[in-house]
Formats: structure tokens, C-alpha cells, sequence
């Protein structure tokens, strides 16, 4: 068996453990470990098969699942799957989508429509969704823009004013989404700075 042969045996392997663990309604630390199983999933699907195009349809399947199951009026197994589902969609549409243009707009879109959530008053479903908001389209924006400075500054900026939020003693607003700021900064810093020139 070969190497191509056995990475994809494996991506299928997690991707269907992880499903399995993130639906179980048992234990809160096996659907952790089902997060970890679903992006290392989705980074092994856009390396290990050559038909990037299936890949990106099924990210693309899993993110409409996941925006679906956040504010849609779903069973509470189904709300808090929506996270999951995001996360390793984001990582597997940004790695193999050949629409970049149109994901680096798209996914700008929804980082700032996070943050615009983050900050209105009328729902409170709206403002608890922000942080996933923000750290799906980062991911996105983070892989597929070809502005890597600036999309590393602009990161490099969320960090800063998150900690700045954190520790101003004047707007509770900021004390309270400092810490969404600071982690949508840190995911598209880390991100990156780590994915291929």
C-alpha cells in the first residue's frame, strides 16, 4: 500500500471516528478530542487526494452545515457541533479552493460581520456567534489571501487591541469581547505565519 493510499485510508479514518465522537452524548472531552480529529482530517484530505475539487465541495458542505446548525433552530447535539464543523471546513475549503479571489472577499466578509456581532446590542444569538464567526473567516482569509504581510499585520493588530481590551479599565463592552479579538488575531498570526510561501 502505498503512502497516497495509506494517508487517504487515514483521513477517512478520522473523519469518521471524529464524526462519530463529536455526536456521542456522553463525555464533553471526547468531542474535544473530536475537534482535534476533524482538522487534523481536514489538513491530511487537502494533501493526501489529488481531486481537490471534491474536497473543497465537501468543506464547503461541512461550513453550510455549521452556519446552519449556529443559528438555525436545531436539537442543542446539532448547536454545539456548529464550532467543529466550522473550524475543519475552514481549513480544508482555504487549502484546496481554487476561488481565491472570491474566498478572500468572502471570507472578510465574515470576519467582519463577527466583529460587527460582537458589538450590537439587539441579539444576544448574533453576539455569542461572533467569536465563531471570526475565527472561521480568519482561517480562510489567513490560507487563501495572497497578501500574506498584511494579512499578518492586520493580525498582528487583533492581538494588540485584544490585550489592550483586556486591560483598559473603562468599557466593559471591550473587557468583555478583548478575549475574541486577542483569539481571532492569534489564529490568523498562527496560521499565517505557517502556511507556505
Amino acid at each position: 500500500m502505498g503512502k497516497q493510499r495509506r494517508n487517504q485510508l487515514l483521513v477517512i479514518g478520522t473523519l469518521i471516528i471524529g464524526l462519530v465522537l463529536l455526536y456521542q452524548p456522553y463525555s464533553v472531552l471526547l468531542r474535544g478530542a473530536a475537534l482535534l480529529l476533524l482538522i487534523i482530517s481536514a489538513i491530511l484530505s487537502a494533501l493526501s487526494f489529488s481531486e481537490k475539487r471534491i474536497i473543497e465541495v465537501i468543506a464547503g458542505l461541512g461550513l453550510i452545515a455549521g452556519f446552519s446548525f449556529l443559528y438555525l433552530p436545531v436539537p442543542a447535539v446539532l448547536h454545539s457541533s456548529a464550532f467543529h464543523l466550522l473550524a475543519a471546513g475552514a481549513i480544508a475549503f482555504g487549502m484546496t479552493t481554487s476561488l481565491i479571489r472570491f474566498s478572500e472577499i468572502a471570507a472578510g466578509v465574515v470576519v467582519i460581520a463577527g466583529l460587527v456581532s460582537l458589538y450590537q446590542s439587539l441579539s444576544q444569538l448574533l453576539q455569542s456567534s461572533g467569536l465563531h464567526l471570526i475565527l472561521t473567516g480568519i482561517i480562510v482569509l489567513a490560507i487563501v489571501s495572497p497578501r500574506k504581510l498584511l494579512i499578518e499585520r492586520v493580525s498582528i493588530g487583533g492581538i494588540v487591541l485584544g490585550l489592550v481590551f483586556l486591560c483598559q479599565p473603562f468599557a466593559i463592552l471591550l473587557y468583555q469581547t478583548g478575549f475574541q479579538v486577542l483569539l481571532g488575531g492569534l489564529t490568523g498570526f498562527i496560521v499565517v505565519a505557517h502556511r507556505a510561501a
